[in-house]
């Protein structure tokens, strides 16, 4: 059975860190260690802790979750990692669900699962955020996310349970202007690691004003979207090549300019023809039935429209496969 290594980054926030704490403990087995890195909370987060042998706190100077991850990696002991935050809890049987997935499949990088969502004052979860855990929550049970990779991040990060190896081989986490889950995944899956889903509720999310991905500019849309194109940049395009893309509306205009800059654009796709983007007619989509062109990219924002086209797709055009001839982006 594999050594787990979970990690958990911490500023300020012993309203929930027991709760947290207490859920990993309550699932893991001997040899298994919880790592909790307090970065530079105004008090230290020891206090609040229980005493547990499986349990290993070290206080840095605050630097940020990156770092604090980082550190956090840089001493477990695991072959394996999993993630949860300070505000969530890990829900029974994650463990043994999770690194059971891994076994059975050395070429994964990491799995996820289905979350449960919670605001910390009982109110409704923002409809914004109760679409984003219904879309992942319906990824579940999957052996591979990756044709999923440039719609949303397609794993919560505290849900997360990635080979300790896989992410070592890609640099760990990095700094900078992005959301630092999202850009492993896309490195990961970009080195060949393939993500999935385990068919059960692993983690359950509390939403609150104070989240990061709420506050901070790092998980902006156009953070996300700027990931995606150097993503597409580095491994799906290359110079000459033909790309159509579907979508000549608000989604689709920015990757219009992103193909012309890296690429031919060759066709538009949308529901009605008519008028022109970046100098092409936009025909209707049943047009795509006779279209020859290397790669095409659907460039819609919503989730039934994508699902509808992906049936389309599968009807008329059986010969593209999604996640190698054509992929969503968002």
């Amino acid at each position: 059975m594999p050594r787990v290594s979970w990690l958990l980054p911490v500023r300020d926030g012993e309203r929930w860190l027991s709760t947290a704490v207490n859920s990993v403990l309550d699932d893991i087995i001997d040899g298994d260690e919880l790592i909790v890195v307090d970065d530079g909370s105004r008090s230290p987060v020891a206090a609040v802790l229980p005493v547990h042998p499986a349990l290993r706190v070290v206080r840095t100077a605050p630097q940020g979750i990156v770092s604090a991850l980082e550190t956090a990696r840089t001493v477990a002991t695991g072959s394996l990692l999993a993630r949860i935050d300070a505000d969530d809890r890990s829900l029974a049987g994650r463990r043994f669900a999770q690194t059971r997935w891994l076994e059975a499949r050395p070429m994964a990088g990491g799995v996820g699962g289905r979350a449960r969502m919670r605001t910390h004052d009982g109110a409704p979860v923002p409809r914004g955020m109760s679409r984003y855990v219904d879309w992942i929550n319906g990824l579940a049970p999957s052996d591979d996310l990756r044709a999923m990779v440039l719609i949303e991040s397609p794993v919560f990060h505290p849900a997360v349970m990635l080979r300790a190896s896989a992410v070592e081989a890609v640099g760990g986490y990095r700094a900078g202007a992005f959301p630092e889950d999202y850009d492993l995944w896309l490195r990961l899956v970009g080195a060949g690691h393939t993500l999935g889903a385990v068919d059960q509720d692993v983690v359950e999310l509390r939403d609150h004003g104070d989240r990061l991905t709420r506050t901070d500019p790092c998980y902006s849309r156009t953070a996300f979207r700027d990931l995606k194109m150097a993503w597409v940049a580095q491994h799906l395009l290359s110079p000459g090549m033909r790309v159509a893309v579907w979508g000549a509306g608000r989604a689709g205009r920015p990757w219009l300019r992103f193909v012309q800059a890296h690429a031919v654009l060759t066709a538009v796709f949308d529901l009605r023809a008519g008028g022109e983007r970046r100098g092409l007619r936009i025909q209707q989509w049943t047009d795509i039935d006779r279209a020859d062109f290397d790669l095409l990219l659907v460039c819609v924002g919503v989730a039934k429209a994508r699902q509808e086209i992906r049936a389309a797709l599968a009807e008329r055009r059986p010969d593209l496969v999604e996640g190698t001839h054509w992929w969503a982006v968002t």
